[in-house]
């Protein structure tokens, strides 16, 4: 009895020290959780806190062109490694994803996804019907297509974004091309051409700060894709680039394996809603698993 009874004692003290334990880990996650929204938050988003410097426009810029002439080709090789319907684990575009330019990080993201059943023509349909992508990607609250020529576009796009305890609307107007390639494939380049951030966005006193003068949370941005035809479905590919303000000081040890983190998923998240209407559109039907 008295062993059972010691026993019992030693039972109760782990598992109140469990309990303990997990209360702690909880508590630890709030409290840094709190800490960190409350941080983000107190970042100044006052004009001079965060001016696009003309360096930091200029090596992001650079870096983008070279993004720009090898995309195909780098896309090209990306071949799925199984033939499974739907997304693929997303990666980096370049190193981790995110990569330090003077005053700046661009963000470099890469994406597959394979719509078993899809015609090229069906999901090129939708990745142009500019004016459904707000019922198609809920980050989107409201598109226009300001201008078409052929195969070439410029939308303007507002965006909802938060993230990492910080909230933003933004306007982008992008201009975006559409090009067949030899092989039947084709590749859409999307690039931003202004972003403007978004001030008490649909209240009476809504207003536009000036492009490059705002958070920092997003000052460029290009989109490239490529959609290659298969015997039984459709590749897709899709890269991301994207210009930020550095991570605030003192805090960026903690920020920035979370936004490799949400890069990463942002990406996968994307592509899942654009095979999600894909499939919608073409009356196809949900895989049984995913990839």
């Amino acid at each position: 009895m008295r062993v059972l009874m010691n026993y019992d004692r030693r039972a109760n003290r782990v598992a109140r020290a469990t309990v303990s334990s997990r209360t702690v880990t909880r508590t630890t996650r709030l409290m840094l959780a709190s800490w960190l929204s409350a941080t983000l938050c107190a970042v100044p988003s006052v004009v001079d806190a965060a001016d696009l410097q003309s360096r930091t426009a200029q090596a992001y810029e650079k870096y983008a062109d070279a993004a720009t002439r090898e995309f195909v080709a780098r896309a090209q090789k990306m071949s799925p490694d199984n033939r499974c319907d739907g997304v693929m684990t997303a990666r980096a575009g370049s190193g981790d994803g995110i990569l330090d330019v003077p005053d700046g990080l661009i963000h470099h993201w890469v994406g597959r996804a394979f719509v078993k059943g899809a015609t090229i023509k069906q999901v090129v349909n939708v990745a142009r019907d500019y004016t459904a992508y707000s019922k198609v990607y809920k980050n989107v609250v409201s598109t226009k297509v300001l201008s078409q020529q052929g195969d070439s576009y410029r939308v303007l796009i507002r965006l909802k974004e938060g993230e990492l305890g910080v909230d933003a609307v933004l306007d982008v107007r992008s201009a975006v091309d559409y090009r067949t390639l030899s092989d039947g494939s084709i590749s859409a380049i999307s690039k931003s051409e202004e972003i403007r951030q978004v001030e008490n966005a649909g209240r009476a006193n809504e207003s536009l700060l000036p492009a490059g003068r705002d958070s920092g949370y997003l000052w460029r941005a290009h989109t490239y894709t490529l959609f290659v035809p298969q015997r039984d479905g459709v590749f897709v590919v899709m890269e991301t680039l994207g210009l930020s303000r550095r991570f605030p000081p003192f805090t960026g040890w903690i920020i920035e394996p979370i936004a490799r983190r949400l890069g990463r998923k942002s990406v996968e998240g994307s592509l899942d809603e654009f095979v999600t209407a894909i499939r919608a559109s073409a009356g196809l039907a949900a895989p049984r698993s995913s990839c």
